[in-house]
């Protein structure tokens, strides 16, 4: 008796604990919701661990405990969705969340958000639109791995891979450019040839930039870009197919009227420019007949800096990624977008200072605008920052922004000190200038001391900061012994020893990484706190995502 009733007893308790893991409330519950955060614990967590995963927005574990993992998960959620990704799972996000997994809600079949491109993945996403990548990526040819939805360097090489073989730009994200390529109907699979660059028959895509004259019959990724800006601004109802007939000629032609261009119904690099320039016009508007309103000659363009949102913004990088420039069209003018125009300018003989002004838009919108090629000797950042990696390690080249895809936000205890030793390099990268540098580590407390490794170093370092001393905290990408990018903040000021005797700098600086506020608060509550903040703004505006 004592043996059933132990074994009953058992099995009791372990259907409780189990319809405490599966329980989701109904859509209809009239059910309260406290907010669940970054800390939060207990069945509420692990309900909401439970359906995430459930509907492929890995929390990273289900253990009732709201980590980092849980956080990321709650933002790709949100961001796929259309609410705001701040990380926090309060009433509108849970609603939707277990509505949705109990099949109450619109919100889309089986919690897929692959049915229409919502956001740019790069590295460390997760979701049921990076399930559809993989697996359309998969049906090509070109990943190989597990469709787990989770988007690593695995699906970052595939992508690439696939990037090339379109001749789009080999960056790795999966912008909206690279979405069209990938789910069109003319996909090139990984082991077909001939489909790298754009051909007369406009079989292939060419949506890196406009390399030919569009016209009826032609197909490829270019059609689909500008038949989704056409869309935008409202001359094009059609599907958007990636195919130049009927309905894209007449949707070009009434745009150019609306420009005052020759209404020919081509697609050549004037209209092409005024499609995509900060004053191109909606449909619906008057008064942007002139032929200056898309050429970028009216000298009416609005002055865009750090910080903008918005669709002239969003125009300002496709065309920056157009001409190669590293850039994600999300329409926040943020550090990438900084560098991108500081490296337009200075390519283009302007005065480099990553705003864009008239003269600057102009430039770019005139259809004769200096490309920017990786492999060249002036790279992005040209003159502005090659000293500083040449003379030193090298491992940035010569002043190249780092791959989009790569940049990831790295916890100092947690991910970074661990790996590294002193004496090790770091490459640093500054967005804001386009100018690298190369430092050595000191030590590793809780952030890593360092020095500037050269002479040569210094300088670059000095002409990032403007040429004075500034404590900053200056955001910039830094480059590991194991080859990640991380997001970091630094500043210039010596202080404290110095052990490179030949370096031009009287002492040490500092390198921060992102840390748990809590810890920095009470560990480091003035200048730790600063550099958690600065890093977390530059972290929300490069990718949307708000960390506590």
């Amino acid at each position: 008796m004592k043996a059933y009733w132990r074994a009953f007893t058992m099995r009791t308790a372990a259907l409780v604990v189990l319809a405490a893991f599966l329980f989701v409330p109904g859509a209809n519950a009239a059910q309260t919701y406290r907010t669940l955060e970054f800390g939060s614990r207990g069945t509420e967590v692990l309900s909401l661990q439970k359906a995430l995963e459930a509907l492929g927005f890995d929390p990273s574990g289900t253990d009732g405990k709201f980590g980092r993992g849980t956080q990321n998960a709650v933002t790709a959620y949100q961001q796929a969705r259309g609410l705001e990704a701040d990380g926090k799972a309060g009433k509108l996000t849970l609603t939707k969340l277990y509505s949705e997994l109990n099949g109450t809600s619109g919100a889309g079949t089986s919690g897929s958000s692959s049915s229409g491109f919502t956001r740019t993945l790069r590295r460390g996403y997760i979701g049921s639109d990076v399930t559809a990548v993989q697996t359309r990526l998969r049906e090509l040819g070109y990943y190989t791995g597990t469709v787990d939805g989770k988007y690593g360097s695995g699906s970052i090489a595939a992508v690439t891979a696939f990037q090339k073989k379109c001749g789009l730009k080999a960056d790795g994200l999966v912008g909206q450019s690279t979405y069209a390529a990938l789910f069109g109907g003319n996909a090139p699979a990984a082991g077909t040839s001939g489909s790298s660059s754009a051909s007369s028959s406009g079989s292939a895509s060419s949506s890196g930039g406009l390399t030919r004259t569009l016209r009826r019959g032609y197909i490829g990724t270019d059609v689909t870009t500008v038949q989704t800006r056409l869309k935008e601004l409202g001359y094009y109802t059609g599907t958007v197919d990636g195919k130049y007939g009927s309905g894209s000629i007449a949707a070009v032609t009434a745009f150019q009227k609306k420009c005052g261009l020759k209404a020919d119904g081509l697609v050549g690099q004037s209209t092409y420019a005024a499609l995509f320039s900060g004053v191109a016009p909606a449909a619906g508007t008057s008064g942007g007949s002139s032929a200056s309103a898309g050429t970028g000659t009216s000298g009416s363009f609005q002055k865009l800096r750090s910080g903008d949102t918005g669709t002239a913004v969003k125009n300002l990088q496709t065309a920056l990624r157009n001409l190669g420039y590293n850039v994600t069209a999300d329409g926040t003018y943020g550090p990438l977008t900084v560098a991108a125009v500081t490296a337009f300018q200075s390519l283009n003989g302007l005065t480099a200072d990553g705003v864009a002004g008239t003269q600057t838009q102009t430039v770019l919108y005139s259809g004769s605008a200096k490309r920017y090629e990786a492999s060249g000797s002036s790279g992005s950042s040209g003159s502005s920052g090659s000293s500083g990696t040449s003379a030193s390690s090298g491992n940035l080249g010569t002043g190249v922004a780092p791959n989009g895809a790569t940049i990831q936000l790295l916890h100092w205890f947690n991910e970074v000190k661990p790996t590294l030793s002193n004496g090790q390099r770091l490459t640093v990268y500054d967005p804001s200038t386009g100018i690298s540098w190369t430092l050595r580590i000191m030590s590793r407390g809780n952030h890593a001391d360092v020095e500037p490794l050269t002479a040569a170093d210094t300088e670059a370092m000095f002409r990032a900061f403007g040429g004075e001393e500034d404590w900053g905290p200056k955001v910039v990408y830094v480059q590991l012994p194991d080859g990640r990018w991380s997001m970091a903040s630094t500043h210039n000021v010596a202080h404290g020893s110095q052990t490179i005797k030949d370096n031009n700098f009287n002492g040490q600086n500092c390198v921060h990484f992102l840390r748990d506020m809590e810890e920095c608060q009470k560990n480091d509550p003035n200048y730790g706190v600063q550099n958690q903040n600065a890093i977390r703004k530059a972290w929300k505006n490069l990718t949307g995502v708000t960390v506590e």
